[in-house]
């Protein structure tokens, strides 16, 4: 079962400074099966699932939690799955939109 974070529990995620860890992290867990729950519900296009391409990792500055971007199905916008470091457990996605929340 996915769980869609609202803005407010999206945002409770971050910390005062957020780094992109991409190319240094490594996985605690297996995100595919949430992701192909997101690709069944319509969230995740098929070449991102199959092809298991995250776009970006970003990480507290306290190491609380992952922020993972995978691409949607449209330009600019991420399904950001966000992983609890402490439990090693998916907290659950938020759906950004880089054009409607940043003006891109």
């Amino acid at each position: 079962m996915t769980n869609e974070l609202t803005e407010e529990e999206f945002k409770n995620t971050f910390d005062n400074r957020m780094i992109n860890v991409t190319d240094s992290a490594e996985p605690i867990l297996d995100i595919w099966p949430y992701v192909r729950q997101l690709n069944e519900q319509g969230i995740i296009a098929d070449s991102t699932l199959n092809g298991e391409l995250v776009e970006y990792v970003y990480r507290t500055n306290a190491s609380t939690f992952d922020h993972v971007l995978l691409c949607g199905l449209r330009s600019n916008k991420y399904v950001v799955m966000v992983i609890d470091l402490s439990s090693c457990s998916i907290t659950g996605h938020y759906l950004l939109d880089l054009n409607s929340e940043y003006g891109i």
